[in-house]
């Protein structure tokens, strides 16, 4: 009797088992957003600070930070206190996950920014118009003007400002000779420049086959038009950070750039005026013809003032904006103040031109403007001018 009713007891257990339902689980909070297996990245404000946790708000979702005895704050080059990042600081935090909406930081660092130190919130975000350039004449051929001479003059400037370091570059349309400045082959920092050449690596994929979202495409506009650090970081982050700087290495034969050797500052890619044209080059030459129009509407249309507030109208879009001009601008302070504009002067110049900067770090930022644009006028208005 006990043999037969065991099998039964075990089939009744199963049918109250299998008819008991689990309470819900609670939904996880969004991961930080992955670079590799190991360096993970948030961005975001600090809203909260106690030994040795910090809260981080990102958007919508609000992350544990832990800091460490080995946590650094600041960049590499610019080391910090973590005085600097009070509440109410927009930062950076690199590090590990180690639960849900939870990450170790190994470095705290603050926004790729040229206008606020950091701990200083960031200003509202308001719509900024985009002008619409008045359309220009088509292209004509214009008097050869002499480009060395253009170069040298705008290498000059350096020479007034103690501490400034110009690098200069202008190539004669897409296929044409590029003449240097003295430093036109020295690597600076990129700043913002960097985001042209993962933008030029993310339309080459997708044009190899790689799936480029909706999300993407957005992020690829408001890197170019607006210089959004968020869109860049995003795209940084789906594309594989360092490899959409190495791609481009490889496909136009860059010779003086270098990823960042910390894979979250993609800011500290290093690069010379002269890749900078090689990028423009390929962008102009190997991408497909939507692809091309992609790059250079968005250069075209860009904002007078970037995501953060900083005002763009400097170098090549100073104004008033010449018509038909294209331009990725780039600025950061990583120690020495970094400024730089590149692209095309006007819809009538047949050059592609790079000015790149790296200027003292107690100059003001009015200050690096002024001597940007000081080289930028005597660099585009030699070549301007025909050759005598």
């Amino acid at each position: 009797m006990t043999t037969l009713w065991r099998p039964l007891v075990a089939l009744l257990l199963l049918a109250v088992a299998a008819g008991c339902s689990a309470p819900a689980r609670p939904q996880s909070p969004p991961q930080p957003r992955r670079r590799d297996g190991s360096e993970h990245v948030v961005s975001g404000t600090v809203v909260a600070e106690q030994a040795g946790r910090w809260t981080v708000r990102a958007g919508a979702t609000t992350y544990t930070v832990t800091l460490t005895p080995q946590t650094a704050f600041g960049t590499s080059r610019q080391p910090q206190p973590v005085t600097a990042f009070p509440v109410g600081a927009q930062v950076r935090v690199h590090g590990t996950v180690t639960g849900p909406g939870a990450i170790t930081a190994r470095r705290v660092s603050p926004p790729l920014r040229g206008t606020r130190p950091p701990g200083t919130p960031a200003p509202p975000t308001t719509a900024v118009p985009t002008p619409s350039p008045t359309p220009g004449p088509a292209p004509t051929a214009v008097p050869a003007a002499d480009v060395p001479a253009a170069v040298s003059a705008a290498d000059a400037v350096a020479g007034r400002h103690p501490g400034t370091m110009l690098g200069v570059a202008v190539a004669d349309g897409t296929d044409g000779p590029v003449t240097l400045g003295t430093d036109g082959a020295r690597p600076f920092e990129s700043a913002s420049v960097v985001k042209l050449y993962t933008v030029v690596d993310v339309l080459h994929r997708a044009e190899t086959g790689a799936t480029l979202t909706p999300a993407d495409t957005d992020d690829v506009q408001a890197a170019l038009t607006r210089s959004d650090d968020g869109a860049m970081d995003d795209l940084w982050e789906r594309w594989g950070d360092v490899a959409t700087v190495e791609d481009v290495v490889s496909l136009a034969h860059l010779q003086d750039t270098q990823p960042p050797s910390d894979t979250g500052e993609w800011g500290e890619t290093t690069t010379s005026a002269r890749d900078v044209l090689a990028v423009y080059r390929y962008a102009l030459t190997a991408l497909d013809a939507p692809d091309r129009a992609t790059v250079t509407g968005a250069l075209g249309d860009a904002a007078p003032s970037g995501a953060d507030g900083f005002d763009q109208s400097f170098g090549l879009l100073e104004t008033p904006r010449p018509a038909g001009v294209e331009a990725k601008q780039g600025w950061m302070q990583d120690g020495p103040l970094f400024l730089h504009t590149t692209g095309r002067p006007a819809a009538t110049s047949p050059y592609l031109v790079a000015v790149l900067s790296e200027q003292p770090a107690d100059d003001s930022w009015d200050t690096a403007r002024a001597t940007l644009d000081d080289a930028t006028h005597a660099l585009v208005g030699g070549l301007a001018a025909p050759a005598a």
